[in-house]
């Protein structure tokens, strides 16, 4: 796994939630990686999926297995918190503060 800087992961982890959301990808509608890829920096694309691996453990995204690989999808048991990922601008980001909490338990 590739290290990821704080504010890395939440420029990443915006511009994926904010993509899934786009498309409307709630459990039944999904989209492989390489369509979440599309639009991300090239120095930020190997960082991808360690920001997916740690949405799914927040339980904001999830993941299933399919034909050609992995297809991501957002939780709407969460969707308070995609709505606050989605809005939310500059600093005062949640995505940290929902890190701490899943390390802490």
């Amino acid at each position: 796994m590739v290290k990821v800087k704080r504010s890395e992961y939440i420029r990443i982890s915006r511009t994926i939630v904010k993509k899934l959301f786009d498309q409307n990808c709630f459990g039944k509608g999904s989209v492989y990686i390489h369509v979440l890829k599309s639009g991300i920096s090239k120095e930020d694309l190997d960082k991808v999926e360690t920001v997916l691996e740690a949405l799914v453990k927040q339980n904001i995204c999830g993941k299933k297995k399919k034909e050609h690989g992995w297809k991501y999808y957002l939780n709407m048991d969460r969707y308070d918190k995609i709505k606050e990922i989605i809005k939310e601008k500059g600093s005062n980001s949640i995505i940290p503060i929902l890190l701490m909490l899943q390390w802490l338990s």
